[in-house]
């Protein structure tokens, strides 16, 4: 950041000038513009065709926001912070670095970040605006990054030591430099342009605000509550960013697991980014979202994609579940939400993908990504009470261990349903009652057995109302002997794997309620293998992995055989042409010396 000798310029290209001078025009607040540090005669020449009143020179009281023209690197990020302090004083409007020629080239992003963070300045909420997610990595030659200062009271209460010290729990990541920063803030911005005006936004565990904040800069919605089980988080929350925020924001304490505090339809949408997979039961959460959430409403959230290590379990330590694109759409589903949209977001620089560009690829929300990726995100709609049909009220309800209202509820499916419905619906009452050690699950499960031998002569329903009867049986005659005791519901999982995929038992149901010894593959005189139903649950995992792979590699066997025969009939096309010239030539040659 070395002076520049006057009339130098900034060492970027017309285009680029006008492009940096656009992105600017759309980020600056209303009045007088500081351009500080020479050169960018071109920036400077287009921000005032543009209209806006700029002011080259001495920061003074009358300007709004300033512009940093950097163009050279400096040894280090303490001298940086130095050349910076010395330039912007005690200027508190918003700042935006404009960095090109060496300092562009040489140094990174996170460089320049860090010496302002230094400085107590943090990124701006509109960076999407300067420097979009998906041109981090891509454009070359000029940086924008837009910052704003932390207010006094909360640089005095959290400094930015403190800050480092709480890394491992709480991490605000406008005050966080680099890559991973970069893709934690963008996902709220994304989040914003799903907003609607006058929405009600809710951001469950909203952590120390930092999302919230940028949300609300993002959008047009009425108001913002942030909730989070810290106390810390929310008062960090509460001071640095409730009362900055351009609506009606305020942070509260609370379980995701449980809105308490949150009435029936009081929010519109709602954000929950990195959450389910810190939940000892996730689809509580997401149930409690269907119950808050207007008809409609909409859920932003997203997940680690399948950061398991060779052990099969996600190392981080706060991490309950690893996610792949199969379960969490299977989540969302039974807790009556849509995915509407989906995205593959990668940022690189960790221990998954770790040289990958910083991207956010959208993808089909039916079959899920088809490539790997860092995180999966996705938007959700709740379905309206007319769209969810009397089988999956009733699932949603058993899921919960609502009891209240069941008999309401099976009798109607009885009278509206057919025979396959019934056995269904009795089925999954059943199942309820079992992972409850009720003792009227066994008149359940002769309703569903009773249902599904009528199921049994429909027409189409045959195949399903025989799986269900399979189940039902094997579960009233377990239920009879000494085998209802560890491990039932594993043990049904395991052999009626179908049957359960039919009542929606593909969650945490299916093993999580039960997690003890499993007596599996012992023949009569052989030791039982005894195994935790996770365990079992992982077996299934790894076995339908693997026949994946052996398909595909199977099909991509197939491909290089098919372009190998290609490759020989070109080949052989290009000897007969060779034959042919060779044969002509010859000819030719014979004619000319005629």
């Amino acid at each position: 950041m070395q002076p520049t000798s006057s009339g130098s310029t900034l060492d970027i290209s017309p285009g680029a000038a006008r492009a940096s001078a656009l992105r600017l025009l759309d980020w600056l607040p209303p009045g007088q513009v500081a351009v500080l540090g020479e050169g960018g005669t071109g920036i400077t020449r287009g921000l005032r065709a543009m209209g806006l009143d700029i002011h080259q020179g001495p920061l003074r009281d009358s300007v709004a926001a300033a512009i940093v023209l950097v163009r050279h690197r400096s040894e280090g990020n303490d001298e940086a912070t130095a050349q910076l302090a010395g330039m912007l004083g005690d200027f508190t409007g918003p700042v935006c670095l404009l960095i090109a020629g060496d300092a562009a080239t040489t140094a990174s992003r996170a460089f320049w970040e860090r010496a302002m963070m230094a400085l107590d300045w943090r990124k701006h909420p509109l960076n999407e605006v300067l420097a979009p997610y998906g041109e981090l990595d891509t454009v070359a030659g000029v940086q924008l990054i837009g910052f704003e200062s932390v207010n006094p009271e909360a640089r005095e209460v959290y400094p930015l030591q403190a800050l480092v010290e709480e890394r491992d729990l709480h991490t605000d990541m406008t005050r966080e430099p680099g890559r991973r920063s970069d893709a934690h803030m963008t996902r709220y911005a994304h989040a914003a342009r799903f907003v609607r005006s006058g929405d009600r936004v809710i951001d469950v565990a909203c952590g120390l605000g930092y999302g919230s904040y940028q949300v609300a800069h993002n959008c047009d919605a009425a108001s913002f509550i942030g909730l989070d089980a810290s106390e810390y988080a929310v008062n960090y929350a509460q001071l640095n960013f409730a009362a900055q925020a351009p609506m009606p924001m305020k942070f509260v304490l609370g379980d995701a697991q449980h809105l308490r505090d949150m009435a029936d339809g009081s929010a519109d949408f709602a954000v929950s980014v990195e959450t389910l997979e810190h939940l000892p039961e996730p689809d509580l959460l997401l149930a409690e979202l269907h119950r808050v959430l207007t008809t409609g409403g909409r859920v932003y959230a997203s997940v680690p994609n399948d950061w398991s290590d060779e052990s099969g379990e996600d190392p981080n330590p706060f991490h309950f579940h690893v996610y792949d694109w199969k379960r969490l759409r299977a989540q969302f589903n039974r807790n009556g939400f849509e995915i509407e949209r989906a995205w593959l977001q990668d940022a690189g620089g960790g221990q998954k993908r770790h040289t990958s560009t910083r991207s956010m690829l959208e993808v089909d929300p039916e079959r899920g990504p088809a490539c790997d990726g860092e995180w999966l995100l996705v938007l959700a709609r709740k379905k309206g009470g007319e769209e969810l049909n009397a089988l999956e009220r009733l699932r949603e309800a058993l899921r919960l261990g609502a009891l209240q209202g069941v008999d309401e509820v099976l009798a109607r499916i009885e009278t509206e349903g057919e025979p396959l419905d019934h056995a269904l619906a009795h089925g999954l009452h059943g199942w309820t009652l079992l992972a409850q050690r009720d003792a009227g699950a066994t008149a359940a499960w002769a309703r569903a057995r009773d249902a599904a031998r009528q199921a049994l002569g429909s027409d189409g329903a045959e195949r399903d109302a025989a799986s269900i009867l399979a189940l039902s049986s094997d579960a009233m005659h377990a239920l009879a002997g000494e085998r209802a005791t560890a491990g039932l519901l594993g043990r049904l999982v395991s052999a009626h794997g179908r049957a359960c995929q039919l009542l929606g038992l593909d969650g945490p149901w299916s093993v999580d309620v039960d997690d003890r010894a499993v007596v599996a593959g012992a023949a009569e005189g052989d030791d039982p293998v005894n195994l935790g139903a996770r365990e079992l649950r992982a077996l299934i995992d790894a076995k339908e992995w693997l026949d994946g792979k052996f398909h595909e590699h199977v099909e991509r066997i197939a491909h290089l055989e098919s372009q190998a025969s290609e490759l020989e009939r070109a080949r052989r096309w290009l000897d007969e042409q060779y034959h042919e010239l060779t044969a002509e030539v010859a000819r030719l040659s014979g004619n000319a010396s005629q």
